[in-house]
């Protein structure tokens, strides 16, 4: 039995069946456990080699994308591409066009500089769904989900990839080295969020709950001196503005030594466009740019983080234009 459609009768086809499984799922709200991959540049998701992977991955004969094999089949064209394996229904859809259908609108209202920019750029997306989830079904069995579009996911995931979105959660996770084995763990999700970057919010200059905050840190550095010197607690930061080709974000810095009006220390955070510079890189900052320093006290208490506040009241708002700063 030939299971491939041809041409522009296939992606046709597919397409209305995408948009009405979608339908489907809104009317009778279905839960969409779903990986969603923001791509670069757009990609061919091809029968055979979709059955190849998730056959890999699942440890399955799902055929050779034209015909059945013992445990499955996949088949599909262009667009979307419909896996079944043991009793279950799996989407794999590739779509050479946007996520949203207006990008710079719904950029808008993401609060991470790092995750705004990478939305931003993406023209093309792939995703791997889950059929037939409600809210009646077990947790157990959506774990199990997870686990199985998790090790497919990772098994077609490239360098291509921008960001990962996971719509039942509404959160997106920036690619990084973890992130393929984050996906094939037993706990997809958990693992994907230990990856997580720390978010870069934007705050404006003239925010008066900052201008507090960073006063309210200068004014307290001699204790932040006096236990760095004393060694009287640990993992000791400061966040400082740090400068590349125009860009300028406010980032947390690991404390290696206190110098005159010189603070030298490490990147404490990924950084979001600060060009060579990353985690772990080596910078030296003026004592007078600090706007917020921490540590952990001999009780194990943080003392310091004036700014965290600030910086959480403004992820809540609309962005705007304004300074960098990194929680």
């Amino acid at each position: 039995m030939n299971w491939l459609l041809g041409g522009a009768i296939a992606a046709a086809v597919c397409a209305l069946l995408y948009r009405w499984i979608r339908r489907l799922l809104r009317r009778r709200k279905h839960r969409l456990i779903s990986f969603v991959a923001l791509l670069r540049e757009p990609m061919t998701m091809d029968p055979a080699i979709l059955a190849n992977a998730a056959g890999k991955v699942w440890g399955a004969d799902l055929g050779d994308g034209t015909s059945p094999g013992a445990d499955g089949f996949v088949v599909g064209a262009d667009m979307v591409n419909t896996i079944t394996h043991e009793g279950r229904m799996f989407l794999v859809n590739s779509f050479a066009r946007p996520y949203i259908d207006d990008v710079e609108q719904a950029a808008e209202g993401i609060p991470d500089l790092r995750i705004r920019g990478l939305f931003c750029e993406h023209s093309a997306w792939f995703s791997c769904d889950a059929l037939g989830i409600n809210g009646d079904t077990p947790e157990q069995d959506v774990v199990d989900w997870y686990q199985r579009l998790g090790k497919l996911f990772a098994e077609l995931l490239d360098e291509n990839c921008l960001l990962i979105f996971i719509p039942d959660s509404g959160r997106a996770y920036p690619v990084n080295e973890e992130t393929i084995d984050a996906l094939g763990a037993e706990d997809p999700l958990g693992a994907l969020q230990a990856t997580a970057t720390v978010p870069i919010i934007e705050v404006g200059d003239d925010d008066p709950l900052m201008q507090q905050a960073v006063e309210q840190a200068r004014r307290n550095w001699p204790q932040f001196v006096a236990a760095f010197e004393t060694r009287a607690g640990e993992h000791f930061s400061v966040k400082a503005p740090v400068s590349h080709a125009g860009n300028k974000e406010f980032i947390w810095i690991s404390v290696t030594a206190l110098e005159g009006d010189r603070v030298y220390g490490t990147l404490a955070n990924d950084p979001g466009n600060l060009g060579p510079l990353k985690l772990g890189s080596k910078v030296v900052v003026p004592v007078g740019d600090l706007n917020d320093w921490c540590y952990i006290d001999a009780q194990e208490n943080m003392a310091g983080g004036f700014t965290l506040e600030a910086i959480n009241q403004a992820a809540r708002r609309k962005p705007r234009k304004g300074s960098a700063g990194a929680p």
